[in-house]
């Protein structure tokens, strides 16, 4: 006792000497530690296990909600299997879906999902139907049929045909009878999102061969597979666009050296024959991409797409009810004659306006720019400051498009199309229009008003280097910034009880403990207290779960707890060494944000390729600087679709549809723009001294007319498809006929009987063969084995093995 007594004063010193700078610094360790922990959750991610598609719902959604949703799910779409969670840390209940099988191969007859067939039935890729389902390869492993994206895709078909019955209403949302609910809901803000998870191990895949890959060719069939055959098309023209920009920007550098050091008259000389040399690249290139398209359209299967009529209406497309004349089926039906007097007395009275006002924009910045020139030449301030007028209309150039967007957007949606082609068709004919004279019109008043080439070639560069620098850091960046800090944001609030005061440095494991094993990551299923799952339970209102030692009803977090089970939470937190901060899949990727189509990575394209084409006659260096953006670009959208965004629901299309017209459009623009150029710069003048103002007219409208006939002759001489695509489509037809006849001469075959026996009989022959292809291949093994053993034998055995065998 007296040990204990000397000692016990040191201790006590030291234990008040240990919270001395806890009680001095603990504000401002605590904040610390949370920061520290927090960054935790965004490395102890937890996997979301059988699911392919997520739904979410905002955190102030009631059971009744939830409850009304599912059970319509559960009587109209019997094939999806739902599961029911509440993410206590994102504060958010989901929808966890998926599909059986049988689902799932109806859903791609629904779809028209091209599959390989197998080689015996003539091989190639062929629209997928349930009742020939035993024609297609690698029908038999449910793994293996369906890729990820092709999963994902259907369900979100099936999900979409959640159709409404006659008096159907959620709250104040009332449906017309056969209107899609999801979407509608969506509209309303109901739902919140919908999307596809990524697959681990394809995306990790993806990033090291792909995002990382920074000179190896890109992976286009993997990326078909895991995105779709939209996205993987516009990064094969992203791929095939920039390789083809090699030409014109090597020879625009060696131009613009050269000029350094040119005369006049040479100067002029480069001018138009790089001018000439611009029309004619944009010519060969488009043809080239046409051909290049149709091939990767056959190797992929969708060369061949449904017709329109033949496609279900959009989603969100309104009218009265009507039945189809092709279906058959009540469907949705929006006068034309409605359309056009939208469109003809809103929609184009609002796009003039939003035109005007890129027009006063421009000559107001114009304004500041004489302005500033002046001051320049005065002496009172730095010569560089002529150049923030350019930028400030490169920015401003950025700032009018956004805001269009939504505009556009807003008109589109009112026009109200039936399809989602015709749909997004309208759409992008409303941005080409918009940004082509935003991001334009400058460059024309400058070249054709002004006449002042050298101001020509500043404001070019000016806006060209600008747009790339900022829409690079706007499309990649910005997003992954702002995901991370919003999961910062949630593993902070995770943490606000587990730091306190006597325990600042609280450490934390990456698995999680055995009371969370029920829920990983605080994530929660709606079930009842015996452990039935949600989905078996019609009384969720009145069942109630345990999350965190907070009791929650009906899935609903209570934020409210006891002054008693704080106490004692705080009391475990001090007590036990760790503590598991995770999320789930799911709500990770809920955090970031939804990449909603290629429509804007092909107008930054367009708008690209047009100050390519259109000027850089004046400034031979554009076609070098957009090399080298387009080559960041890849990997920055890589890095996008792979780091910051959502996964995106995978899409078939043909080719580049619209963008392939407006890409056309602008390579007859270029050809009259590069020959007016010629006219009033001034060149034609110098070349022929003495040539009146109607002579170089007449040779400029001569030349441009030449060059446009040699345009519209080449693109008539390559053809669109090459011709051993021909060949191959031609041979894969010949060879289902021939499978046909066979089929049909096995059903004749057969004696009549019910078409279930036929069936049963058709397949019992198909293994029959397969066995016997088997027994021939081990055969054959056995008689290489026997030959092999055979070689140790001496001459005269082998021969007379031979003669016995005579």
């Amino acid at each position: 006792m007296n040990e204990f007594r000397s000692t016990d004063p040191g201790r006590r010193l030291s234990k008040l000497r240990s919270k001395l700078p806890l009680r001095l610094f603990g504000k401002k360790l605590i904040p610390t530690s949370r920061l520290v922990a927090s960054s935790h959750v965004l490395h102890n991610t937890i996997p979301t296990q059988d699911c392919d598609v997520i739904v979410t719902f905002p955190a102030d959604t009631d059971t009744t909600t939830l409850m009304w949703i599912l059970d319509r799910l559960r009587a109209r779409s019997p094939y999806l299997v739902i599961h029911i969670r509440h993410h206590s840390n994102t504060k958010g209940s989901m929808f966890h879906l998926t599909a059986t099988y049988e689902g799932l191969l109806r859903g791609a007859e629904e779809l028209g999902i091209q599959k390989l067939l197998k080689e015996d039935l003539g091989g190639g890729m062929k629209e997928f139907t349930f009742e020939e389902q035993e024609c297609f390869n690698n029908i038999e492993d449910e793994n293996q049929f369906f890729s990820s994206q092709e999963r994902q895709s259907i369900i979100h078909h099936l999900l979409d045909n959640l159709r409404a019955i006659k008096g159907e209403q959620l709250g104040k949302v009332k449906f017309v009878e056969g209107q899609s609910i999801v979407p509608v809901l969506q509209s309303n803000k109901i739902i919140s999102e919908v999307f596809p998870l990524h697959c681990t191990q394809s995306i990790e895949e993806l990033r090291k061969d792909w995002v990382q890959a920074f000179f190896s060719p890109q992976p286009l069939d993997k990326i078909k597979d895991y995105f779709g055959v939209k996205i993987a098309l516009y990064f094969a023209y992203l791929g095939h666009y920039t390789l083809a920009l090699c030409m014109p920007a090597f020879v625009g550098l060696g131009i613009w050296i050269t000029q350094w050091q040119a005369d006049q008259e040479w100067d002029d000389e480069l001018f138009i024959g790089f001018a000439l040399f611009n029309a004619f690249w944009a010519t060969l290139y488009l043809e080239h991409w046409k051909r290049k398209s149709c091939e990767l359209a056959y190797h992929w299967g969708t060369l061949d797409s449904q017709r329109e009529m033949l496609k279900d209406p959009r989603p969100l497309y309104t009218g009265r009810l009507e039945v189809s004349s092709v279906t058959g089926r009540l469907e949705p039906y929006y006068p034309s004659w409605k359309r056009n007097l939208f469109r003809y007395f809103i929609s184009y009275p609002v796009i003039l306006i939003c035109l005007l006002f890129v027009f006063i924009t421009m000559l107001l910045i114009f304004e500041v720019q004489e302005w500033i020139n002046s001051l320049v030449k005065s002496g009172d301030v730095p010569g560089f400051f002529s150049f923030l007028p350019k930028i400030l209309l490169a920015v401003c150039i950025g700032i009018l498009d956004e805001i269009y967007k939504t505009i556009a957007k807003w008109l589109n949606d009112w026009e109200n199309y039936r399809m989602e082609e015709t749909y997004w068709n309208h759409l992008i004919v409303k941005l080409v229009l918009f940004q082509f004279v935003n991001s334009f019109l400058s460059l024309f008043y400058i070249a054709f008003y002004l006449r002042d080439m050298d101001r020509l070639c500043d404001q070019l560069a000016a806006i060209l280097i600008t747009r790339q620098i900022i829409g690079n850091l706007k499309e990649a960046f910005l997003p992954y910034f702002q995901w991370k800090a919003k999961l910062y944001k949630v593993g902070y609030e995770m943490t606000k009880d587990l730091i306190t005061p006597d325990n600042p440095s609280q450490q934390f494991t990456d698995s999680p403990s055995s009371e969370f094993s029920k829920s990983p990551g605080n994530d929660a299923e709606l079930s009842s207290p015996d452990g039935s799952n949600t989905e078996q339970c019609n009384s969720m209102d009145r069942e109630s779960i345990e999350v965190d030692g907070v009791t929650d009803s009906c899935g609903v977090r209570q934020r409210g707890a006891t002054e008693g089970e704080n106490q004692k939470t705080k009391e475990n937190f001090q007590t036990k060494s760790t503590k598991p901060l995770s999320l789930t899949q799911a709500e990770v990727e809920s955090a970031m944000k939804q990449y909603e189509d290629t429509l804007d990575d092909y107008l930054e394209m367009f708008i690209q390729f047009g100050y390519v084409t259109l000027f850089s006659s004046a400034f031979p260096l554009a076609a070098f600087c957009a090399l080298l953006n387009n080559v960041v670009e890849i990997r920055s959208d890589a890095f996008k679709l792979c780091m910051t965004y959502q996964r995106p629901f995978g899409k078939t299309v043909e080719n580049i549809g619209t963008w392939q017209d407006a890409l056309e459009l602008m390579g007859v623009i270029a050809i009259i723009v590069n020959c007016a150029l010629i006219g009033v710069s001034g060149q034609v003048q110098r070349i022929i001294p003495g040539a009146s103002r109607e002579m170089v007219i007449i040779i400029i409208v001569l030349l441009e007319h030449i060059i446009l006939g040699l345009k519209f002759l080449i693109a008539y001489a390559i053809p669109d498809i090459p011709e051993t695509i021909e060949t191959n489509r031609a041979k894969l037809e010949f060879l289902r006929r021939e499978a046909l006849k066979k089929f049909e001469s096995e059903m004749q075959s057969i004696a009549p009987s019910s078409p279930a026996e036929i069936r049963e009989k058709i397949l019992a022959r198909q293994k029959s063969r397969r066995e016997n292809l088997h027994h021939n291949e081990t055969k054959q093994e056995t008689s290489a084995v026997n030959s092999a053993k055979s070689s140790d034998m001496v001459p005269e055995a082998k021969v007379c093995e031979k003669e016995a065998v005579l």
